[in-house]
């Protein structure tokens, strides 16, 4: 439960509290800034994909104190190995990361990583089910204010959008400048998706532990990528070329499904 009070001066308010928006937030804490994250939603839930951590993102993690936590929930990347078709085509090492940048590259679950953000930013400094609906900067008073749905307004020496595809602030902000509203209608990109994870894959051997793999087609792509406990998470994506042959399930039927539902997940 968020610790806010109306009289509380904000330095720094935070829109979203995704990936983004909750480690804009740990790095507030660190340099001791007055933070508050607000978040549409009623709660913080566990979902979303792997998720892939660079060299160059590792190394503001560790300077935040993440590290050991990533290494203990992630899985160091080691290899990739490509397919063209059934053919194995070429194989990336990852092996020499740490030696040339520092750092390896890690693959973790995304509802671990997003855990411990939001665990260490402290609930505290989490506002939920505070959806934005406007932001207005007032220059004389050096606020930028934010007024919620049910009417609360938020005021903070900055404001940072970290809202996501369907931005609140982007849009705000876009029709305070006068331009034309972005549109944030989600568009069918001609391509079915599937993805998620495998349970344990026992028979595994040390050699195969921190391999993934890209299966290259002429329409469709098939990866996985290695995580925690032998478990692996695979996405396959395929490109429908006639879409006669998928009547309904086209960008009007799209849609029509996200009607009424714009709570759901993208990801």
């Amino acid at each position: 439960m968020s610790a806010y009070t109306e009289h509380e001066t904000i330095q720094v308010l935070i829109v979203g509290a995704g990936i983004g928006g909750l480690t804009l937030a740990n790095i507030c804490k660190r340099l001791g800034l007055r933070y508050l994250v607000l978040e549409r939603s009623a709660a913080v839930t566990p979902v979303g994909a792997g998720i892939s951590l660079a060299p160059n993102c590792l190394r503001v993690l560790d300077q935040l104190g993440f590290l050991p936590e990533i290494e203990r929930e992630g899985q160091r990347l080691r290899k990739i190995r490509i397919f063209r078709n059934t053919t194995q085509w070429n194989m990336l090492d990852f092996d020499s990361t740490e030696k040339t940048f520092g750092y390896p590259v890690y693959k973790i679950e995304r509802h671990a990583f997003h855990s411990a953000l939001y665990r260490v930013a402290g609930e505290e400094h989490v506002l939920l089910g505070a959806q934005v609906v406007d932001v207005v900067d007032d220059a004389e008073k050096k606020l930028v204010t934010v007024t919620l749905a049910d009417g609360r307004e938020i005021s903070g020496q900055i404001v940072v959008g970290a809202d996501g595809i369907r931005s609140a602030t982007r849009r705000a902000l876009a029709k305070r400048g006068g331009e034309t509203i972005i549109n944030s209608t989600i568009r069918f990109t001609g391509r079915t998706h599937m993805s998620g994870y495998t349970a344990p894959l026992e028979h595994l051997g040390p050699e195969e532990e921190g391999v993934g793999t890209w299966m290259l087609y002429d329409d469709s792509i098939f990866t996985t990528w290695p995580c925690k406990d032998k478990r692996q998470w695979f996405i396959g994506v395929q490109a429908i070329v006639i879409a006669s042959g998928f009547k309904g399930r086209g960008p009007l039927s799209l849609e029509k499904r996200q009607q009424g539902h714009d709570q759901w997940s993208v990801w």
